[in-house]
């Protein structure tokens, strides 16, 4: 189950920016995006708990793969946000994620 969360998460993720690179695209739907990422995200902490100490490796594993995926994905729309000015709140969450992850990850020492 935390398996499927997490993918999920970084899934919705990746299909972010495209949508808000698309060419003529809407960007009404960002927002709702954005707040599906984010519940998402709020689930993995839920089901893994507040910090990595005591967490189960699976957990660790997850966390691991999602902050390289979500940094990879950073980086992408980093490139194009001088072009795309209204990747800003997608690149805005993506740190905030990266963050939170990091934080997570940080906490076992």
């Amino acid at each position: 189950m935390k398996r499927i969360v997490l993918l999920v998460a970084v899934a919705f993720a990746f299909a972010v920016v495209p949508a808000a690179l698309a060419a003529g695209g809407s960007h009404a739907d960002n927002g709702a995006r954005i707040q599906r990422i984010q519940a998402r995200i709020d689930r993995f902490f839920d089901h893994c708990g507040t910090t990595s100490a005591g967490a189960p490796q699976p957990c660790v594993d997850h966390a691991k793969k999602a902050l390289a995926r979500l940094q990879t994905l950073d980086g992408k729309v980093q490139q194009h946000l001088s072009d795309h000015p209204k990747l800003h709140a997608i690149d805005q969450l993506l740190q905030r994620a990266i963050s939170r992850i990091q934080t997570w990850l940080g906490s076992s020492a």
